[in-house]
């Protein structure tokens, strides 16, 4: 009996130390600067976990909030540590999630994710591009709103923070679900916004 729960004590010892791979945002960072990133980046293919070592995703963290196009936005950022989108997936990140209030200039809601749960803001981050962090934001998909938003903290005042957003231009137009997709107005403006850290 003894010797059955000593195998066995090892064996669940083994298991829990199967090691995670550590790797850092600075290397994912710079991999995606390589001229053939496309084809993948072999001297990182054992890495189960991109960690922001540096804590460089700090900065972003909090509500953020800004006038543009007559619309009123408050961005909440949070940090996510060693997350994974899917339990399935074989990489986990440090990385921001993001919510957002929007309203119009009479000050009606057009737009809420401040309560959804993480898999379901649609407002997630990938990582830094020298100096602005990548995100990517899925809005009215039917209307085509998604694409990249990349926002950086003003070096000479860390509480200004600005936002671009980047509308993807490929993807299927569905007209019986975006009717009035000639006049439809992205939620995030496409160009440079300042938002201010509360």
């Amino acid at each position: 009996m003894k010797n059955k729960l000593f195998i066995l004590a090892l064996l669940s010892l083994f298991v829990s130390c199967k090691a995670q791979v550590i790797g850092t945002l600075e290397q994912f960072e710079e991999c995606a600067m390589r001229p053939n990133h496309d084809e993948g980046c072999p001297d990182l293919e054992n890495i189960t976990y991109v960690k922001d070592t540096n804590n460089r995703l700090d900065k972003l963290i909090g509500i953020w909030k800004g006038v543009a196009n007559s619309k009123q936005y408050e961005i909440k950022l949070d940090k996510k540590i060693n997350y994974k989108n899917n339990p399935n997936d074989a990489l986990s990140w440090d990385m921001i999630i993001g919510r957002m209030l929007i309203k119009d200039n009479q000050g009606n809601v057009i737009y809420n994710s401040l309560n959804k749960s993480d898999n379901d803001t649609y407002f997630w981050g990938y990582n830094f591009q020298k100096r602005s962090y990548l995100m990517h934001f899925v809005g009215n998909y039917d209307c085509l709103e998604s694409g990249n938003v990349f926002i950086e903290t003003r070096k000479n005042n860390p509480n200004e923070m600005t936002l671009y957003y980047s509308q993807d231009k490929d993807g299927l137009l569905n007209p019986s679900k975006c009717p009035n997709f000639s006049s439809f107005v992205p939620l995030l403006p496409q160009e440079k916004m300042v938002l201010t850290k509360q």
